[in-house]
């Protein structure tokens, strides 16, 4: 986790301490001489993002004291322990975990049951990690798939992409032991009423992708920060979900 020296040694330096310095000094001088020049914003972000690795890689050296000596086989918990290092050693505020595969157009059933222990196995991993390192009562997770599965089998008992899918949350500030919303008996949406969150088929939204950023923002706290109104969601205020956390 040493990224200035040979293989994260830091007995091997790639150059002197001196050395260092002027490179770090001439970063940051370019950093100043560009600061006030005009720049797309791809260019900008790109930029930024270069920046930030150069002068922070000393960082990554705070890390490497909460990951264990025996790493785990299994995927997602080799994830979870960099993932979770990073945040105890205050580098790193969110990470994406993932095991893919889940795409069953062919033989759902069969693979699918082998996934889904895997994957309930991992997330039961990072709750008891995250309590051995302290930050548990800091922890959000969020689990979720791009999509659902359909109702029904294909010619390769597989199962296609559906539009309605679930998503799970759990951490400190979130009621827990409930489900809110349903699907019919042919696996679509029952609308639900924002205010209560009871299923309300004749009165009630179906939630979508933009309903559930919005009540994230709202639970992170950041719903009025100057970025998240810069890309505005476009949920009417009588569509918040509300209640959704407490």
């Amino acid at each position: 986790a040493n990224a200035d020296s040979i293989e994260g040694n830091e007995r091997s330096p790639y150059h002197d301490d001196f050395a260092l310095d002027r490179i770090e000094q001439a970063l940051a001088e370019r950093r100043s001489d560009r600061s006030g020049q005009p720049l797309l914003p791809r260019q900008e972000r790109a930029e930024n993002m270069l920046y930030a690795a150069q002068l922070n890689s000393k960082a990554l050296q705070r890390v490497t004291p909460h990951i264990p000596k025996d790493i785990p086989k299994q995927r997602l918990a080799q994830q979870a322990e960099i993932a979770l290092a990073s945040f105890k050693a205050g580098v790193c505020v969110s990470a994406n975990l993932s095991i893919g595969q889940f795409d069953s157009h062919a033989n759902n059933d069969a693979d699918q049951m082998k996934l889904i222990p895997e994957f309930l196995e991992g997330i039961a991993y990072v709750l008891h990690r995250a309590e051995d390192l302290q930050i548990r009562d800091k922890l959000v997770v969020i689990v979720q798939s791009e999509m659902g599965r359909t109702p029904t089998y294909n010619q390769g008992n597989g199962k296609d992409h559906w539009s309605i899918g679930s998503i799970m949350f759990l951490g400190p500030g979130i009621r827990g032991n409930r489900v809110i919303g349903a699907t019919d008996e042919k696996q679509f949406a029952v609308p639900i009423d924002p205010q209560s969150l009871a299923n309300d088929e004749n009165n009630g939204i179906r939630v979508r992708p933009e309903h559930i950023h919005a009540a994230l923002r709202q639970f992170a706290g950041v719903a009025d920060h100057p970025h998240s109104r810069k890309f505005p969601l476009g949920v009417k205020d009588e569509e918040l979900l509300r209640g959704l956390w407490s």
